[in-house]
Parts: C-alpha cells; sequence; structure tokens
C-alpha cells in the first residue's frame, strides 16, 4: 500500500552563532523598555509585557533585524519563494513567571517567528497546531506511536540564541512560565516579528 503525506507546513529553525554578546545587548535594552512603558495587551495573558511594533525601527535592534533578514533570506530560497521580502513589525515579550501566550494567527504576513534572549528552567514551551480545519471538525482517534508530523500539537522548548519561523497563519502560543527563579532570574524573554512578502511600496489601486 502506498502513502503520501501532503500539504506540508514547513517549521524553520536556527541556532545563531555568539549569540551570548547579541542577547546580553538584547536583555539591556528590553529590559530597560519594560521599565519605562506599561506594554500593550494582545496575546500575553497572565501579566506579560508585550512592547510596541516598532522595535526593528530602533537603532539599538539593528543587529537582531540584520541577523533575522539573513535566515529568511536563506528561508526563502530554500522554500522557492518570490523576492523580495520586508520586516513588517517587531516586539519583545517578557513572560514573567504565571504568564503565557493564548493561541493566535498573525495576519497580513507572511512569515513570522521568536528569537529567544533569555530562557529560565521551565519557562514554557511555544507549541504550533495543525493549521487545517477538517481535523478540527472531526478528530479521529490516534495511537500514540505516529510519527511527529502527524501530530495535532508540536512544542518546541525555547534556547537562547535560538530562532524558529514558521508560516504566519499557523495557529501557535506559549504555555505559562513555570520558573521558581526569582526576579529577572525568572523572566522569558523573546523577540517576536512578521516578514512580508513584497517590496513594502503601497501599491496604488488602478482607477
Amino acid at each position: 500500500m502506498k502513502r503520501e503525506l501532503l500539504f506540508p507546513t514547513a517549521i524553520y529553525i536556527k541556532d545563531f552563532p555568539n549569540f551570548k554578546q547579541l542577547n546580553k545587548h538584547l536583555f539591556k535594552h528590553i529590559k530597560a523598555w519594560a521599565k519605562e512603558t506599561p506594554g500593550e495587551i494582545k496575546t500575553n495573558a497572565g501579566g506579560g509585557w508585550h512592547s510596541s511594533t516598532d522595535m526593528g525601527n530602533k537603532p539599538e535592534y539593528q543587529g537582531l533585524v540584520k541577523a533575522l533578514t539573513a535566515m529568511v533570506s536563506d528561508l526563502f530560497k530554500d522554500y522557492g519563494l518570490e523576492m523580495p521580502f520586508f520586516l513588517g513589525n517587531m516586539w519583545a515579550n517578557i513572560n514573567y513567571p504565571g504568564s503565557y501566550n493564548k493561541t493566535h494567527v498573525h495576519p497580513n504576513a507572511t512569515w513570522s517567528g521568536a528569537y529567544y534572549v533569555k530562557v529560565p528552567k521551565d519557562a514554557g514551551c511555544i507549541w504550533v497546531e495543525d493549521p487545517r480545519p477538517g481535523p478540527n471538525l472531526l478528530m479521529p482517534r490516534r495511537l500514540t506511536n505516529l510519527p511527529r508530523q502527524l501530530w495535532r500539537v508540536v512544542k518546541y522548548p525555547p534556547i537562547e540564541g535560538q530562532c524558529i519561523m514558521f508560516p504566519a497563519w499557523v495557529p501557535h502560543g506559549v504555555e505559562s512560565n513555570q520558573s521558581k527563579e526569582k526576579g529577572e532570574k525568572g523572566w522569558r524573554v523573546s523577540v517576536s516579528f512578521n516578514f512580508i512578502q513584497g517590496d513594502g511600496v503601497p501599491k496604488r489601486l488602478p482607477k
């Protein structure tokens, strides 16, 4: 009997080299930013901090923007996507112990992802869900030894210096930070972003 696996969903993961210096720099500025502003309420819950989404325009974060752009360039080539692309928005997240992110997608973007700046023990995984509506209507009972690509939900533990990217339409969320560390040692700090296919120039509709 022949079996084919159709409609695959690609997830890209990259460990950034020499990330410790970059993360030290990022944490310093994100920590100061969080002290200056109350943050926004988006998918963050349980008291987590979410910065404004203009992070990619600030000079102190251009090192990360450059690294992310290089990764997306390789991703577009590997996935066979047409160039060009641009950074739509970027923001910082601080998940204090007990905080988490609800399941969500990123509308009007092409690829989304997260880069991990600071990860204490038991900080909570990011999960991605099967984006197809069909399996959600009638979920068949499954055995426990199915291959990973057939799982309904897949979790990825956060790792400092690592970046994960996925199509923006993939439902995802973040588990509660269960760290027992005190103060900033227990913070789960990440940077989220959206890249969009196109040149970033608004198009005028024909009259």
